[in-house]
């Protein structure tokens, strides 16, 4: 199944655009995509989203899933469907 990926901030450097598609398995979960996404960006990548153990991601990155907080369904264990959109958000600071 295909899922479509949206990046902002660093991140777009490290990917090279600002959205991508990502053919995944059924039931892949938020942490196996973001594992997915590692292998084909790299260890730059993995060390901006994920914190230093490499167990959860870095301090105020989101992990959106058609505009709703991952956090607020099963955080890294939500299974994802086909066609659905996810953001990984870095920090966002402004005013």
């Amino acid at each position: 199944m295909t899922i479509t990926v949206k990046v902002l901030g660093p991140l777009i450097n490290i990917v090279g655009s600002a959205t991508f598609t990502l053919d995944v398995k059924p039931g892949t979960t938020v942490r196996e995509m973001l594992q997915q996404v590692f292998s084909i960006y790299g260890d730059t990548m993995k060390a901006q989203v994920m914190n230093e153990a490499g167990t959860d991601l870095a301090p105020y990155y989101k992990i959106l899933i058609n505009g709703r907080n991952s956090k607020l369904m099963h955080y890294m264990d939500t299974v994802l469907a086909e066609d659905q959109v996810v953001h990984i958000m870095p920090p966002v600071a402004g005013g």
